[in-house]
């Protein structure tokens, strides 16, 4: 097992930039524009309070430092990317929390089994070829407790515009390479690992249309896009068509698509 590298406690106040350092864009991570305000309340209501929660591959840090808020969580975060330690030590002083962050490698976790009543990833898996994939979720299932949860998102299969803003854009896709699953795959994941699936679930079905307006009109049809981009977001929000209250409907044709796995006594 591999040693993580802990990120030192220091006073960050005195260092930290006003906006936070991020890959891509910042505005993501400012305004609601993105697909996170449903991400976010999508975890929450299956994540119960005041759980030890570890997300792997935490990105920006922006769901689990809210978790740590909202849900009084202990919340542990792993990635690598050294950019995205910044970003998460920003939304930590943004939410007045504080939350573990680790460098680390999700198919060889640096925590002993059975270490956490809640295990999630949110579009991490579906970067990897499939076999890998699968290595990294039953590391999701091993550091989970007996009775605790693991919760695996992903970009949803069924999701056709998306689907095809990456076939059309190839290895130009801003997050290439990037697999898809439907929620069947993904539950077969979930299953194969020990796991019992007891929930399906999904967010954010207009996405799809931001990233297809953005990473493909906005290049292809610079003048045009800006027009259909922003009139066909304004429609879904209007007919709440960007995200449904309805988890079947969103496990189906969400942006993202996710299970929700139990670890029972016997499982692992």
């Amino acid at each position: 097992m591999q040693t993580a590298k802990r990120i030192p406690s220091i006073d960050r106040s005195t260092i930290m930039p006003d906006e936070p350092t991020w890959l891509y864009f910042p505005e993501w991570l400012k305004n609601d524009t993105w697909h996170f305000p449903y991400a976010y309340s999508t975890f929450r209501k299956h994540i119960p309070r005041d759980s030890n929660v570890l997300e792997i591959g935490f990105g920006s840090g922006r769901i689990l430092t809210r978790l740590a808020k909202d849900l009084n969580c202990r919340c542990v975060g792993i990635d690598i990317p050294d950019h995205a330690f910044p970003t998460i030590a920003f939304f930590c002083k943004q939410e007045g929390v504080h939350v573990e962050a680790m460098k680390g490698d999700g198919f060889a976790l640096p925590f002993k089994d059975d270490s956490f009543d809640v295990v999630y990833s949110e579009g991490v898996i579906e970067h990897f070829p499939i076999e890998r994939s699968f290595e990294m979720v039953k590391e999701h299932a091993r550091v989970c407790k007996p009775g605790g949860i693991v919760i695996v998102s992903v970009p949803n299969k069924f999701a056709l515009l998306h689907s095809l803003t990456k076939r059309l854009l190839g290895s130009r896709f801003l997050f290439y390479p990037e697999a898809s699953y439907s929620n069947r795959q993904l539950s077969q994941f979930i299953q194969r690992s020990g796991l019992r699936p007891i929930a399906k679930d999904g967010f954010a079905f207009g996405c799809q249309f931001y990233m297809f307006q953005a990473f493909f009109l906005e290049e292809t049809f610079p003048k045009a896009s800006r027009i259909i981009g922003k009139t066909g977001l304004s429609i879904l929000k209007k007919m709440h068509l960007y995200h449904f209250n309805n988890p079947s409907l969103n496990s189906l044709i969400g942006f993202q698509t996710m299970v929700i796995g139990q670890k029972t006594p016997m499982s692992g």
